[in-house]
């Protein structure tokens, strides 16, 4: 591994480049400098696996008719396929936060959330190598009222990838851990990674009466010496996933030591994707339309 190139992966289809998580963004992936393609999905009423970040549509995103949403719209999970195929989400309200840090984005016409299947028969379709997707299956063990079902929507993104013979090109990546351990108990060949929780963030996270997390599966580094590394091998976890800023010599060092692999997300710069090539990563998960 010494010396090799990490994989680049475009971060929900390239959302600092084209519609984030859209079939727009991932057949422009196609032509980018990547190695594959990052997505959320999240799993609707009527059971199929659809691709989005937010558990809600936003108003930050989400336009009906040409006109942006007023509130956000009820879960997905309560929604059907047809419902959500009636939003357009081809662009960031120009006064978000949002469309601020993503002066390049491509805003687009016409874009409605693609199921995972539609994704991955594109990417089967595509000429040259076969190319990665990353699928981060979102779920909520602090609010599951909004949030997909954790072993419906595991079993559901496994059927898909095995349906399109998409499983040896697949990684399941997830912040609740509990979605890898049900991932690897149906399918051990797959791939996982563990995303951690940045420490900007940890502060949202709502403990128990012990102190330990309800995304880390009952696995907490609490028990393992405050190390999420630790406790990422100690639940037979294959890969780090941490924000980039997370990544150090440091941290790269006690992962080696521990047999893990480590892809960072969250990189847009290419000073920083050049200091993760540097530090040795696998993989490195970028928005683009800067790819280092």
């Amino acid at each position: 591994m010494a010396g090799a190139a990490p994989l680049l992966i475009a971060g929900a289809t390239g959302y600092g480049a084209w519609p984030a998580n859209s079939l727009e963004g991932a057949q422009a992936c196609l032509l980018a400098p990547v190695d594959g393609i990052e997505i959320d999905v999240q799993l609707t009423a009527d059971g199929h696996v659809v691709a989005h970040h937010d558990y809600r549509l936003s108003p930050k995103a989400v336009r009906l008719n040409g006109e942006w949403l007023a509130q956000p719209s009820p879960p997905l999970k309560a929604m059907s396929l047809a419902d959500l195929r009636r939003f357009d989400i081809g662009r960031l309200h120009p006064e978000s936060d949002e469309a601020r840090r993503h002066p390049h984005l491509v805003g687009m016409d016409g874009v409605r959330i693609p199921t995972l299947g539609e994704l991955l028969q594109l990417l089967k379709a595509a000429e040259g190598p076969r190319r990665l997707i990353y699928v981060e299956i979102k779920t909520d063990p602090q609010d599951p009222s909004h949030a997909p079902d954790p072993r419906a929507i595991t079993e559901a993104v496994l059927d898909e990838l095995e349906a399109h013979d998409y499983v040896a090109h697949a990684k399941i990546i997830a912040f609740d851990w509990q979605v890898l351990r049900l991932a690897r108990a149906r399918r051990p060949d797959i791939a996982t990674a563990h995303l951690t929780i940045p420490a900007m963030l940890k502060s949202q996270v709502r403990l128990d009466a012990g102190g330990r997390s309800p995304w880390t599966d009952g696995c907490d580094p609490l028990d393992h010496g405050g190390s999420d590394l630790a406790a990422i091998k100690a639940h037979g976890g294959l890969e780090w996933s941490p924000y980039f800023t997370e990544v150090t010599a440091e941290t790269m060092a006690e992962a080696h030591a521990l047999g893990l692999r480590v892809g960072p997300w969250g990189l847009s710069k290419g000073p920083d994707i050049r200091r993760m090539r540097a530090l040795g990563v696998f993989s490195s998960t970028v928005s683009g339309p800067d790819w280092g």
